[in-house]
C-alpha cells in the first residue's frame, strides 16, 4: 500500500488539494502547502490536480530511498542529478501508473518539472536550500525588426530529449469543410471563435453574451470566473480581449436572434440547444461529442487544439510577432510559444539561408570543381 495519497475538499466554490499519510492520516504540509499555493496562483482546476497526482508518488519514491524532500536538497551535486535522472527513468518505464508501459520522454519529463516546482516553492518559502542541478538558462530570439528579445527559465541538464510537437493544424480547405460539416450555427460560431482568436475551449465556454461582448467594437473579452456552472474558465486568472471579423460578428447576431427564447433564461454565450438540459451552459465533454460527429462527416480527427495551432501559425505566417502571438493565446511563457510553433527550427533555418546568400562565393570552391 501506498504510504502518501493525494485528496481534495471544496471550501465554498474553490477545490483544494492536499497530500496526507494513507494510513496515519496526517497531512503532508509541505505538498499540501505547495499546492494551496497553486490555487491561490489562480493555476486551473486542471493542473493543480495533475499535480496533486504526480506529489504522492514522488514522496513515495523519497520514502522507499529512505530520504526526506530536505536530505535531497542537502545533498551534493553529482547525488542530486543521480537522484532526479534516477527518478526520471522510474517515470519514463511507467512506474507511476502500475502498468510498467514505457511513456513518452514529455511526460516523464512533466513529472520531474512538477517536482521541482515544490523544491522551488519550499526554497523561496524559506525552508530548504536552492536545488544545486538547476541552472538559469537565457533564451534569446531576433524578431522581424532586427530587435532581440530575452528570457530566463531554470532548467535540468538530465530532463530526457523532449518529443518532436505533433500537434496538427488544420488547412484552410479542411477548416472549410469543418465548418460546412457543422449541423446549427452554434458549432459553427464556437469553432470561427477559436479560429479567429486562438481562445482556448474552456475560455470560450465561460463567455458570458451580456457582459464579455462589446458589440460597438466586435469584441470578445475573456474573464476569469470559477463559478460557471460547466466549469469552464480562463486559465490562470488570464483576462485579455480579441477582435472579431464581421462576418463572425454576423454570425453571431443571427445565432442569438435565432435562440432568442433560450437566451432570456440564460447569460452564457454557449448553450445546449436540445433535450432536458437546453438552456444550460454547454460544457467542454458535450462539444467534444460534437467534433468527433464533425470528424466522421469530414474524414478527420477534428479537435479544439487544431484550430488553436491555426490560429497561431497563420497570424505568424502573415507577419505577427512571436511576442504578439503569446499575449493572444495566452501564453504565460514566450518559450512556449517558440515551442507551439517550433520557431527555434524555422528560425535558424532562416538564419542559415541568409547566411549562405550573403557569404555565397566567399570560398573560391569552383577551384575544387
Amino acid at each position: 500500500m501506498a504510504k502518501y495519497i493525494s485528496g481534495s475538499a471544496k471550501k465554498g466554490t474553490t477545490t483544494y488539494y492536499f497530500v496526507k499519510d494513507a494510513v496515519t492520516g496526517k497531512m503532508d504540509p509541505d505538498c499540501t502547502r505547495y499546492l494551496k499555493h497553486k490555487v491561490k496562483q489562480n493555476r486551473s482546476n486542471n493542473t493543480v490536480k495533475r499535480i496533486a497526482y504526480i506529489l504522492p508518488f514522488y514522496m513515495n519514491y523519497l520514502s522507499d530511498k529512505g530520504l526526506t524532500l530536505k536530505a535531497v536538497a542537502g545533498l551534493k551535486f553529482s547525488d542530486q542529478s543521480e537522484h532526479f535522472s534516477d527518478f526520471l527513468m522510474e517515470v519514463k518505464k511507467g512506474a507511476h501508473t502500475g502498468s510498467m508501459k514505457e511513456v513518452k520522454n514529455n511526460t516523464a519529463n512533466s513529472y520531474l518539472q512538477a517536482v521541482f516546482g515544490l523544491y522551488d516553492f519550499l526554497h523561496r518559502d524559506g525552508s530548504l536550500p536552492y536545488l544545486k542541478v538547476l541552472d538559469d538558462r537565457n533564451f534569446s530570439y531576433v524578431t522581424d525588426v532586427g530587435t532581440t528579445s530575452y528570457s530566463t527559465y531554470k532548467t535540468f541538464d538530465g530532463y530526457l530529449r523532449p518529443n518532436k510537437h505533433t500537434a496538427r493544424t488544420v488547412t484552410k480547405e479542411e477548416l472549410a469543410a469543418i465548418l460546412s460539416a457543422c449541423s446549427c450555427n452554434r458549432d459553427r460560431l464556437l469553432l470561427l471563435l477559436l479560429e479567429e482568436t486562438g481562445l482556448r475551449i474552456g475560455e470560450a465556454l465561460g463567455i458570458k453574451y451580456t457582459e464579455d461582448i462589446d458589440f460597438a467594437g466586435r469584441r470578445i473579452f475573456v474573464r476569469y470566473r470559477t463559478t460557471n456552472p460547466n466549469d469552464a474558465h480562463a486559465k490562470n486568472a488570464e483576462e485579455r480581449y480579441m477582435r472579431i471579423s464581421d462576418s463572425t460578428f454576423a454570425l453571431l447576431n443571427v445565432y442569438l436572434a435565432e435562440n432568442a427564447a433560450l437566451f432570456e433564461k440564460t447569460d452564457y454565450l454557449f448553450i445546449v440547444l436540445h433535450g432536458k438540459t437546453r438552456g444550460n451552459p454547454l460544457s467542454a465533454n458535450s462539444f467534444y461529442t460534437c467534433l468527433e460527429t464533425i470528424g466522421k462527416k469530414v474524414g478527420l480527427t477534428v479537435t479544439n487544439h487544431m484550430l488553436r495551432h491555426y490560429f497561431a501559425n497563420s497570424r505568424r505566417e502573415a507577419g505577427w510577432e512571436i511576442l504578439d502571438i503569446s499575449l493572444s493565446i495566452g501564453h504565460k511563457s514566450i518559450k512556449t510559444t517558440i515551442d507551439y510553433l517550433d520557431e527555434e527550427s524555422k528560425l535558424v533555418e532562416k538564419a542559415q539561408e541568409q547566411y549562405l546568400a550573403k557569404n555565397e562565393g566567399t570560398i573560391p570552391i569552383s577551384d575544387f570543381l
